[in-house]
């Protein structure tokens, strides 16, 4: 069983590294630099029409509002250090970026063409996902319940208007199939040593 305390967040570098960035970002966007700030925004329409590719990627660095950084940064700091110090660091890199990259893929295919996205909240799903590929990998029972109510909610509460929920749900899914990979292939990599 993991508990987050204060050596755990000093150990999580790349996470308290993410949050910084977003942080930072948001920051700089409030006092500004509209013109930047819609050119690295998820726009269907310019990613599709325009190539523009990279906003699949850099949308997941910018935040709408106060309470949008707020939350994710709360989830990306519980979810971001247990899946840090479970994973390589590698590996957490993977799973965090495949994660958003998926979200922000298939909310482009699958939201009207002039949806404008941003968040790291199909990044954060995929690390929820990963958390929860541990548990199944332990076959640890009455946690695998408990985590499966919370993603339940997680996943619910996303079906609110002006929430991503196919960034959150491809997201959670991806974040899943990695972090299950990745311990799945370690855990025989052990058993073929003995």
């Amino acid at each position: 069983m993991f508990i987050l305390d204060a050596s755990n967040i000093k150990e999580a570098r790349i996470t308290i590294f993410l949050i910084s960035i977003n942080t930072l970002l948001y920051l700089l966007f409030s006092f500004g630099f509209d013109e930047v700030f819609y050119l690295l925004v998820q726009i269907n329409s310019k990613i599709i029409n325009d190539l523009e590719i990279w906003r699949l990627f850099t949308s997941m660095f910018l935040h709408g509002d106060a309470l949008h950084l707020f939350s994710n940064m709360v989830s990306l700091l519980i979810f971001g250090a247990y899946v840090e110090l479970s994973y390589s660091k590698y590996q957490y890199i993977i799973i965090y970026f495949v994660s958003g990259l998926v979200g922000s893929f298939f909310s482009m295919l699958l939201l009207p063409f002039y949806t404008i996205s941003l968040g790291a909240s199909g990044a954060i799903f995929g690390l929820i996902g990963a958390a929860f590929s541990i548990l199944i990998v332990q076959r640890d029972t009455p946690l695998i319940f408990i985590g499966l109510i919370y993603i339940f909610y997680f996943v619910f509460s996303s079906f609110t208007p002006g929430v991503n929920y196919f960034a959150h749900i491809f997201g959670l899914v991806a974040g899943l199939i990695i972090g299950y990979l990745f311990k799945r292939n370690k855990k025989s990599v052990v058993r073929n040593q003995y």
